[in-house]
């Protein structure tokens, strides 16, 4: 599939982007990847929420769905910007349950045009208590 240049997206009009990011979603929510396990059975997995799914989904450039997302001028940055905001809390979902490292979910939030402390800190500092420093060893 070709991705759109700047000006060839706008001829998507506002239904059928609509149209296109609810499809997406909706595929991912229905898909589950199986992978087999050491015991023999499966672990089976919705498909991720990704801008790179999102992208191909819509035929828009992955950059551009996060300039449009960031511009608010528009139905396409409207639409977009609820889209990035909820691949944003499914990868913040993801981390905080363990499936996804924290440095990934930094690197594809970060790719997705946020920008958090913990990005772009230098060194973080942890305070633990006694109780919670004993049960870290």
């Amino acid at each position: 599939m070709m991705l759109p240049t700047k000006g060839k997206e706008d001829t998507m009009n506002g239904k059928r982007l609509e149209s296109s990011i609810r499809a997406y979603f909706a595929a991912c929510d229905q898909t589950r990847e199986r992978t087999p396990l050491k015991n023999g059975g499966f672990e089976e997995r919705q498909i991720p929420y990704t801008l790179y799914g999102l992208a191909v989904a819509t035929g828009y450039a992955p950059k551009r769905i996060v300039e449009l997302a960031n511009s608010g001028e528009g139905a396409a940055a409207k639409l977009f910007r609820e889209a990035v905001s909820r691949i944003e809390a499914y990868t913040l979902e993801r981390a905080l349950l363990g499936e996804l490292s924290h440095q990934m979910a930094l690197a594809a939030l970060e790719e997705l045009g946020g920008s958090t402390p913990a990005a772009t800190a230098e060194h973080i500092e942890i305070t633990m208590d006694e109780a919670a420093e004993r049960w870290s060893r």
